[in-house]
């Protein structure tokens, strides 16, 4: 009889039997006779081998089933006992083995085998992928709301923020920030705003024809051309007018204009000033005096 437990082939088995059983749970009925079983389905199967060892191979035979039972691995099996069964694998339970008297190389052994039954698959196995996705997005959408709110607070952090974080344009309302900007207007100056407005109209140029939309609404579109008149307006010449909004072109043209107007200004100013503090010739300054009078 062969009996085959992992690598190792046991030729001199004498004695294997299995020990098969069901779990049936008895249910008494009240003033019935006889009783109702719950079937709770098989047990593992035990298997029972006896048989000897012998030959040059014997004692590293025992070293390998010493080793499969000290680390419970479960190990292949194959015996004309169990064809036909599902038994495939078996984890070594108990292990006895002695030397016989009187003879070289020869070993007697008993195994007690059970059979190796894989645990089933949490039910909630396949949705491990889909809840680690709707984590990592809750996540995600977390830290970009977190950063949106802090950008509100201050309008100034845009740029850094949106650099670390991308994500954070699609959580970020156009209204909300164009609200944020108008009221924190006065605290910000034009390299602010110039970090401000390129950085939107490089992301998205239509978040950023909503945003000055947004600035309009609040009516806070004019302070701000008044501001960039007065401290000037270089982002413009960082901007790709293709892709400004109408409204934004407007603004750019609306800039240009306040631009010349105070250029304008200031040279009236100048030329007023230069003409108080002219001082002519005497004889052109009798002469301009005396045909006033």
């Amino acid at each position: 009889m062969t009996v085959r437990i992992g690598k190792i082939e046991l030729t001199g088995v004498q004695d294997l039997h299995t020990e098969e059983a069901r779990t049936l749970v008895e249910q008494r009925v009240p003033e019935q006779q006889g009783s109702v079983f719950q079937d709770l389905g098989r047990e593992p199967v035990t298997i029972l081998i006896d048989g000897l060892l012998f030959g040059d191979e014997s004692l590293s035979a025992l070293e390998t089933l010493r080793q499969a039972h000290a680390k419970a691995e479960p190990q292949s099996f194959a015996a004309d006992l169990v064809v036909g069964t599902d038994l495939t694998e078996v984890i070594i339970e108990d292990f006895r083995v002695r030397q016989m008297a009187g003879y070289k190389d020869r070993y007697r052994f008993s195994l007690r085998l059970r059979e190796h039954i894989e645990p089933p698959q949490a039910s909630n196995a396949a949705l491990a992928d889909v809840n680690a996705g709707v984590a990592a997005d809750g996540a995600a959408w977390g830290d970009a709301s977190l950063a949106a709110a802090g950008v509100l607070q201050n309008p100034a952090s845009l740029p850094a923020a949106l650099a670390a974080n991308p994500a954070l344009l699609d959580s970020l309302d156009m209204d909300a920030l164009g609200n944020a900007v108008a009221n924190n207007l006065d605290n910000l100056d034009t390299g602010q705003l110039n970090g401000l407005l390129g950085t939107l109209a490089a992301a998205d140029p239509t978040k950023a024809g909503s945003f000055f939309a947004a600035l309009k609404e609040a009516g806070a579109l004019g302070s701000m051309l008044v501001k960039y008149a007065q401290e000037g307006a270089a982002f413009l010449k960082q901007l790709d007018p293709s892709k400004l909004s109408e409204l934004m072109q407007a603004f750019s043209g609306g800039l240009d204009f306040l631009k010349q107007l105070k250029e304008v200004a200031d040279s009236a100013t100048r030329l007023a000033g230069s003409i108080r503090n002219l001082e002519l010739p005497p004889e052109l300054n009798s002469l301009i005096k005396g045909g006033l009078k």
